[in-house]
């Protein structure tokens, strides 16, 4: 019986390894121009109400969740049908609802600013309830965050183990998944439980090493995709077994 699995079509390939790499590139910038704010809420609300980067940063975060989307849906379609298909399936799964929550917390951050600007055009009595509104949709919207960052942790084991079981990666690809979905867990347990500044560092780990699974991964797509074809005929007739060719008698 022939085991070998069709690859999906050569412009789908491309599609998914340029979305993917262009979801880690926008991810990039974002973090790069997004403005931080103070802790104490009556600030962050001032430094909002002043500030049009927060929108902006908005909307690259959400065009890297969707590009990524797409980028991991194609990569993971490579697995199908072959070794570790089973694996990239719920790892592609994992990804979906990263990518949800994130999308979701990004949406409720955008509606921070005009928050801010509300709260700047308020009576002084009215501020204090607005400044309340903002503190809780902030808090909101970073455990929304976490639960993305922690799906994205067992996004990255799961397709650890998926790569690992592969012919077509390297095994030290799949090492590095499976040490940035290690960070990334981590990071949430030990930011949640313990409250500590490593959780920032590994936080950061875990992203950096997730953006390396993916551009390496989409690398390997756009060089499967320019590989010659192989004739399904050739494979067959070199699978078949001797009974199956010997003449009859």
């Amino acid at each position: 019986m022939n085991k070998h699995h069709q690859m999906p079509d050569r412009g789908l390939l491309r599609v998914g390894a340029a979305s993917a790499i262009l979801g880690v590139v926008a991810a990039v910038v974002q973090s790069a121009v997004d403005p931080s704010y103070p802790d104490d809420p009556s600030e962050a609300i001032l430094r909002a109400s002043q500030s049009h980067f927060l929108t902006f940063s908005r909307v690259l975060d959400m065009t890297a969740f969707l590009l990524l989307l797409v980028g991991v849906s194609v990569i993971t379609r490579v697995f199908s049908a072959g070794r570790g298909s089973a694996w990239a399936r719920v790892a592609r799964t994992l990804f979906v609802v990263s990518a949800a929550a994130g999308a979701t917390a990004t949406m409720v951050v955008g509606s921070l600013p005009e928050i801010a600007r509300s709260w700047a055009e308020a009576n002084p009595a009215l501020k204090p309830g607005y400044v309340a509104v903002y503190d809780a949709l902030d808090d909101v919207t970073g455990g929304v965050f976490a639960v993305s960052w922690a799906a994205l942790g067992l996004f990255g084991i799961v397709y650890a183990v998926a790569l690992s079981k592969s012919d077509l990666f390297s095994k030290t690809l799949a090492g590095i998944s499976a040490a940035s979905g290690v960070a990334l867990v981590s990071a949430i347990v030990v930011g949640i439980g313990f409250q500590v500044p490593v959780a920032f560092v590994l936080l950061a780990l875990g992203l950096v090493l997730s953006y390396v699974v993916i551009v390496a991964s989409s690398l390997k797509l756009l060089r499967m995709s320019g590989a010659p074809k192989v004739d399904a005929s050739h494979t067959s007739n070199a699978s078949s077994s001797p009974a199956q060719v010997a003449p009859s008698v």
